[in-house]
């Protein structure tokens, strides 16, 4: 359900339309959209605008042709879907990482998560965003998706740059923590970045060879 068109307008009134690009999506409260599909389906929803999606329950939702930026959570949250989420290619949707800390189904939580009774396919842009001054560490790890089915990514990733030799490594799992065990779970991780990991290793290894000398 969208909020009436009467009180979008005033909004509209008031500031250039170039400029309402960031929309909120909740389910409960006084938000611009209930749901994500109604937003996407809406004629005031333009290529370029951000859907912030709070934390809370929704039905699943198909990007379809928008270029639009999803931000799910409260900054940062848990938002759950009952059905299939698709991101598609001319979408970006984007993870907070405030920490290192998750309390599901509700929160709190230091990052985004999805939780979805479906299948999650993201064929666009996967982001991830640091915010507070947060500064992950070699073996921080993030869950932030679980399904009760399949996870394809397939897209490009933004993901910020990590000093001190290290990298990014996105991968889906087999199996859902939160969904006992069945389905799949979308995790992010820092590990060393490739060059690093080749240093390292020569490293050990001439260690090793003086030892043995």
């Amino acid at each position: 359900m969208f909020r009436s068109l009467a009180s979008v307008s005033l909004v509209l009134a008031a500031t250039n339309i170039a400029s309402a690009s960031l929309w909120t999506i909740g389910d409960s409260g006084n938000p611009d959209f209930y749901t994500v599909q109604d937003a996407l389906g809406n004629v005031l929803v333009h290529d370029g605008d951000v859907l912030h999606i709070l934390t809370g329950t929704y039905g699943g939702f198909d990007t379809g042709d928008k270029a639009i930026t999803l931000e799910p959570g409260n900054s940062p949250g848990v938002v759950t879907f009952t059905s299939n989420v698709r991101v598609r290619s001319s979408a970006t949707v984007n993870f907070e990482i405030a920490g290192r800390n998750a309390t599901l189904p509700s929160g709190p939580t230091d990052y985004d998560v999805l939780l979805i009774s479906g299948n999650l396919n993201v064929e666009g842009t996967l982001g991830i965003r640091l915010t507070n001054g947060f500064a992950p560490i070699y073996g921080d790890t993030f869950t932030i998706a679980h399904t009760t089915g399949t996870i394809s990514v397939s897209g490009p990733t933004d993901l910020p740059t990590l000093g001190g030799g290290l990298s990014w490594n996105v991968a889906v799992v087999s199996g859902s923590t939160w969904f006992g065990g069945s389905g799949s779970s979308l995790v992010v991780s820092v590990v060393p970045a490739p060059g690093a990991a080749a240093l390292v290793g020569l490293a050990g290894l001439a260690t090793t060879r003086r030892r043995r000398a």
